[in-house]
């Protein structure tokens, strides 16, 4: 009775297994080094963004703007909230 193993060629898959093993260390490397090599070249220099108009506000101001209109919308909405109860409680 013969091994179903027997006709593996294990010296094969050896030296499959160890190719497949230096070239992904060989790609790694050579992604690395190029990682690396870019880290050391200088940044592109800016072009200044043409604007039109206003100059734009800083973000602290923005988010105080956004924050603002937040809460008059909270204030908003819970004043008709109140309108509908008060409504509600005149109709019982």
């Amino acid at each position: 009775m013969s091994s179903p193993l027997g006709g593996v060629p294990f010296d094969l898959l050896y030296g499959l297994t160890a190719a497949l093993l230096v070239t992904a260390l060989a790609i790694g490397g050579i992604r690395w080094w190029t990682l690396r090599t870019d880290e050391e070249t200088p940044p592109p220099e800016r072009r200044p963004e043409e604007s039109h108009g206003y100059p734009l506000a800083s973000w602290r101001y923005v988010y105080d703007l956004d924050k603002a209109e937040a809460d008059r919308a909270v204030r908003s909405v819970n004043e008709q909230a109140e309108t509908l109860s008060e409504a509600e409680k005149r109709r019982k």
